[in-house]
């Protein structure tokens, strides 16, 4: 394949081989050196033991490696536009190489770069419009001061965070725990082609065919949060997939974020004890970027504001000024808020929705991300 080397083809088709995750891999290359080395060497019992094996289940690998459709392997990398990186290539992920369990082997779809100015940001995917319009607005602000944005591409919070980096004209990198060969969740195939279409990137250190188990979740987890600087939790309530990743996060000694929610709000729980053990309160943007710079980051000047994105007559910003990002307000309420007869309130809310300033949930009508006033 153009641009891989031999070394790293050989090191994507031991990752492909079932049963051999990252400490197997480490073992394996510890013992030969090399992956095309390791490919190509006699496995014997004392590596069998070395990986842990039971004599039967060594012996399926050894049949898998005998077998394995190089023709096909490479036709799939073609097809489906993947690119696999190894540990030692220029492009892996500078942060993620220095966790304790570093993937071998990054499938990746669109460009990766070695960034150093990335950060993790992850949230429920069961998340109040309160969570969605804060996740979609930070990342638009970090998003536009040069921040490669990483989350999981899950429904909720994370797909919020990957629309408003792109909102930002920014980067931002999915990780997601299934083969690139799936789409998951389906309904974000359009926001992934997005994303690599505006020079970011799909990940896995999964190989084709595989499924989006349960079980691939808390590995993909630490892949989030081994690849940025520092992680930060929108939403999450307690034993949520988020916190596991502020775990990973903070086991490999990087800073951890989380936004102050509702008492009441069980996605709320986890965030608020986060904070309770530690965790750095995010209100705006700059909480975060004040810590970066502190440490010395160059961040770049913030992009022209990009505010309002679409021009809005007189009755248009009367409404907006009547809703919250918060929660959904009823149209009986605006009425009162804003003194329009309902045929003319309901007109401009449709226009507001056609510029993509408000959107429309049970109970009313919530002002978007798109037209915020920056946090």
């Amino acid at each position: 394949m153009s641009g891989v080397t031999e070394e790293t083809m050989y090191a994507a088709a031991l990752q492909s081989l079932p049963g051999l995750g990252s400490r197997r891999l480490k073992t394996i290359l510890d013992r030969y050196r090399s992956a095309k080395a390791a490919w190509n060497a006699t496995w014997d019992d004392d590596l069998r033991r070395r990986l842990r094996f039971s004599t039967t289940s060594f012996g399926k690998l050894i049949e898998e490696r005998n077998v394995f459709n190089w023709d096909g392997f490479s036709r799939k990398l073609s097809f489906y536009g993947v690119r696999p990186i190894a540990l030692w290539d220029d492009d892996y992920p500078c942060w993620l190489s220095f966790i304790a369990q570093p993937p071998l082997v990054l499938f990746c779809q669109g460009m990766l770069k070695a960034d150093r100015y990335t950060l993790a940001m992850v949230g429920s995917r069961k998340a109040s419009p309160y969570g969605l319009n804060a996740a979609e607005t930070l990342a638009m602000n970090l998003a536009e001061r040069g921040i490669t944005l990483v989350s999981g591409g899950a429904r909720g919070i994370d797909t919020r965070i990957h629309a408003g980096a792109l909102k930002g004209k920014g980067r931002t990198v999915v990780v997601v725990a299934n083969g690139l060969d799936r789409t998951y969740p389906r309904e974000n195939k359009r926001l992934f082609r997005d994303i690599v279409e505006q020079g970011g990137a799909i990940l896995s250190e999964y190989t084709f065919g595989t499924e989006p188990r349960a079980q691939h979740f808390p590995a993909r987890n630490r892949i989030i949060a081994g690849m940025a600087a520092a992680t930060v939790v929108i939403e999450a309530a307690l034993g949520s997939g988020s916190l596991i990743t502020a775990d990973f996060a903070l086991e490999e000694g990087r800073d951890v974020f989380a936004m102050p929610g509702s008492i009441f709000a069980e996605t709320s729980k986890g965030t608020n004890r986060l904070l309770q053990m530690g965790a750095m309160a995010v209100t705006d943007t700059d909480d975060i970027l004040q810590v970066f710079e502190n440490r010395g980051w160059l961040l770049p000047t913030a992009a022209a504001e990009i505010g309002e994105a679409v021009d809005l007559d007189e009755t248009e910003k009367q409404v907006l000024k009547a809703l919250s990002m918060e929660r959904a307000i009823p149209a009986e309420d605006l009425m009162l808020a804003t003194g329009l007869a309902l045929p003319k309130l309901l007109h401009t809310l449709l226009r507001l929705q056609l510029k993509k300033a408000v959107e429309e949930l049970p109970g009313g009508y919530i002002r978007c991300a798109a037209a915020a006033i920056r946090l």
